[in-house]
């Protein structure tokens, strides 16, 4: 499946889908049934499942789902392959018969071996700094920040700060409070036009705004879609998606 410019401006004009780089020529898509919103941004051709207003500057797929309002920076991955510790080898030429093969074995039967664990999930409004390494299975918990080039081996607590060799909690964005609050107020369930006329830096006058955004306007209905489905209706004659939000 492959996409160029013009593909490109029709997914930017119809839902928002952006690529920054800009897309020039023709690519090769990947991930292509990856879920993702509209108002997100990604690498050329590369579609991860993000969700509104989220960008990443990084590729990797071993992640299930990822938030509204993320952040993800430059050369952000996952581990690659677990491999047997316990075995006599760690080779996967004993438990791949691909691999086996190419190494002219013979061999007939393979041991069992899970070689990918579980995949990676980020909440909402993570920041994820550049050259971060996540462990296979972690969840990025709402409003958590990953410090640049941290090793994360565990799951990270909604708000917390963590940095490190493996990640360590440096400190807590907010007390415990403003955290709670923030969690029950579920903001990222509204659109960005929700929070126009508030001060982001406030967060009290934020989150005041946010008991008005609940009671008055209709939160953000989830409506994901993959870039299979997208540049097949393209192909076949294109849709307007509806007036942006």
């Amino acid at each position: 499946m492959k996409l160029d410019s013009a593909g490109a401006l029709y997914l930017r004009q119809s839902f928002g889908i952006q690529f920054f780089p800009k897309l020039q020529g023709t690519v090769i898509v990947e991930n292509a049934d990856a879920a993702f919103e509209r108002f997100t941004q990604f690498r050329p051709g590369l579609f991860m499942p993000l969700g509104a207003y989220s960008y990443t500057r990084s590729f990797f797929t071993h992640v299930a789902r990822i938030g509204r309002y993320c952040s993800i920076g430059d050369a952000v991955s996952v581990m690659g392959s677990n491999h047997p510790v316990e075995w006599a080898s760690t080779s996967p030429v004993f438990y791949r018969r691909k691999r086996a093969r190419s190494g002219n074995s013979q061999r007939e039967n393979f041991p069992l071996f899970e070689d990918l664990g579980p995949m990676v999930e980020i909440e909402n409004d993570v920041w994820v700094g550049d050259g971060a390494l996540l462990a296979h299975g972690v969840k990025l918990g709402t409003g958590s920040v990953i410090a640049a080039r941290s090793i994360v081996t565990r799951d990270v607590p909604p708000y917390a700060i963590v940095s490190g060799a493996p990640a360590k909690l440096v400190r807590w964005r907010f007390e415990e409070s403003v955290i709670e609050r923030l969690l029950r107020s579920q903001w990222w369930n509204w659109p960005v036009t929700a929070w126009d006329q508030t001060d982001p830096s406030d967060v009290s006058a934020f989150l005041d705004r946010s008991d008005t955004v609940r009671e008055t306007l209709p939160p953000l209905i989830e409506d994901r879609m993959t870039a299979r489905k997208l540049i097949s209706e393209m192909r076949n004659g294109g849709r307007t998606g509806p007036e942006h939000t």
